[in-house]
């Protein structure tokens, strides 16, 4: 056929077909050298310990998905090397990735060069369909501006309008117990805690976020399952959204897990508008949320803020889409990251029932004083304090969020290439011997009271993060949680159903425990 063309065409068919074979060649060279050359002889990163056992492409990620925890194998890794400050390991297609495993790189990551990292892609997949756009995924400038509109001159979040929100706290917990109760009379004690905990705190976060009883301990709701569907999926929903990691498989319409996480997902952005649509309308009304006077709160919760600040604004308005992202954001986070604190440090009283008993004493003496203790008198209860700082030291909800640099950055005195992946992870510096002994991986109250040296330092404690991104909602967070600790412990006995290793989800952002956490619970007797 070629024949039959005219010189020219011919000449410029031959070029074509040169240039497409030398690009192609060129782009597998580059990609051979990236794959397989860079990362072992040329990259700054090559002379860092880490471990050796990685797959010759996949690299660790594989040792990953398959460890079972996804916190490993980086926790594996502190332990063998827990000197080292900074842990070499290779992530998919041999890209360099690093483990933060020392103080001074935490506080550069985290706080005076965050600005320098991103979120990952992988970690974006992973969990940005569930909880939106928002604050979370918010970079650079763009996340200072939201920052700075959320939680700036009102201080939506500080203490002082967080504390206004105990008589609220205190009723959900109460409502909380009666669930308790109710497993204490018709199923022999025996109860799902984190199912528990995932409604309470929904309801929470839904006055907080939205200015709406969404009443979700009362009765079961689509809102519940659909997030349930999305948090806690089977296994085959495991192995897609490792997957989805990767590449990118959320828009097949199978297996059946893929549809119904998507479906799942929708329902619940569908559900978000429509409630915001209906705080809207409300705001334009001049009507305030029904919490107001019910529970003597603000009458600005984070909805009806943002609505008049950001979406009724005259410049730098917020579209109602962008309302719903940022909804998203605390919703998710706010309620899945506590309902699973709650749930370990439950685990943690079923498992030492001695830290139980010293809890209730000093609550008790704190409520023969006052029935309905204000803010300051609930943090002022030191073992409390001990109890809950310790408990998000061995169980921190959060595993780690991966980052991205986007520049060349010195981390730990070591040169950060533009492209490494760094990853800060809680655990890694909480379970460190050199940092917090070795009974690092111990649950013990009582090492609060005698801090000193590296356990001292304020980034050897990092459940809610540092710096500018740090956890916003993080008063609001450890208040709900002591009103919850200081109501069921005066009220039950816990007994860890299952006192071995506990079967974790993986992969996933926050340690949830695979299959929920199942609790006996007695009634505290009288007399105590």
């Amino acid at each position: 056929m070629t024949s039959l063309l005219p010189p020219t065409q011919l000449i410029l068919l031959e070029t074509a077909t040169t240039a497409i074979l030398v690009l192609s060649a060129l782009f597998l060279a580059y990609q051979f050298y990236r794959v397989f050359v860079y990362p072992y002889y040329v990259s700054p990163l090559r002379h860092l310990p880490g471990p050796k056992d990685h797959h010759f492409f996949l690299g660790q990620t594989i040792h990953q998905f398959t460890s079972g925890h996804p916190e490993e194998p980086f926790r594996t890794w502190m332990r063998k090397m827990p000197e080292v400050p900074l842990i070499r390991h290779f992530g998919f297609a041999n890209s360099d990735a690093v483990l933060i495993n020392c103080l001074q790189g935490y506080k550069e990551v985290l706080q005076t060069k965050c600005y320098s990292f991103v979120r990952t892609t992988a970690f974006r997949r992973l969990i940005q369909d569930i909880i939106g756009v928002g604050l979370v995924f918010a970079e650079g400038e763009e996340h200072r501006k939201q920052r700075r509109a959320l939680g700036g001159n009102i201080g939506l979040f500080i203490v002082s309008n967080v504390k206004s929100y105990v008589p609220m706290f205190k009723e959900k917990a109460v409502c909380l117990a009666r669930e308790f109760e109710k497993a204490v009379a018709q199923n022999g004690g025996l109860i799902e805690v984190k199912d528990a905990y995932t409604r309470v705190t929904l309801d929470v976060i839904g006055i907080f976020a939205l200015g709406k009883e969404l009443k979700n301990l009362e009765t079961p709701t689509e809102f519940v399952d659909c997030y349930q569907t999305v948090f806690d999926p089977p296994r085959s929903g495991l192995i897609l959204a490792a997957v989805n990691m990767i590449f990118p498989i959320r828009w097949l319409p199978f297996p059946k897990a893929n549809r119904e996480f998507v479906r799942a997902n929708a329902r619940l952005r569908e559900i978000v508008s429509d409630l915001t649509t209906e705080r809207i309308d409300e705001v334009l009304a001049g009507k305030k949320g029904s919490y107001v006077e019910k529970y003597n709160a603000p009458d600005k919760d984070l909805l009806t803020y943002m609505i008049e600040t950001k979406y009724l604004a005259a410049k730098d308005r917020w579209s109602k889409e962008d309302l719903v992202e940022q909804v998203m954001n605390f919703i998710a986070t706010g309620h899945e990251t506590t309902a699973s604190a709650l749930t370990w440090a439950t685990y943690a009283l079923g498992m030492h029932r001695d830290i139980t008993r010293k809890l209730r004493a000093e609550a008790l003496e704190l409520l023969k004083r006052n029935p309905n203790p204000p803010f300051s008198d609930i943090e002022s209860l030191p073992y409390l304090n001990n109890f809950v700082r310790e408990s998000l030291r061995i169980y921190c909800p959060v595993n780690g969020i991966p980052r991205l640099a986007i520049q060349d950055v010195v981390i730990a005195g070591q040169l950060i290439p533009k492209g490494t992946t760094v990853i800060p992870m809680p655990s890694v510096i909480s379970f460190n011997p050199l940092i917090w002994g070795p009974d690092a991986e111990s649950f013990n109250t009582d090492r609060w009271d005698r801090l000193s040296g590296p356990t001292a330092d304020p980034y050897a404690w990092v459940a809610f993060g540092y710096g500018p991104r740090a956890c916003i909602g993080k008063a609001l967070a450890l208040l709900n949680f002591k009103t919850i600790v200081i109501e069921l412990v005066t009220r039950f006995e816990f007994d860890a159903v299952n006192k071995g290793k506990v079967e974790v989800v993986n992969p996933a952002g926050q340690l949830r425990p695979a299959g929920g956490m199942w609790i006996k619970v007695t009634k505290v007797v009288e007399e105590e």
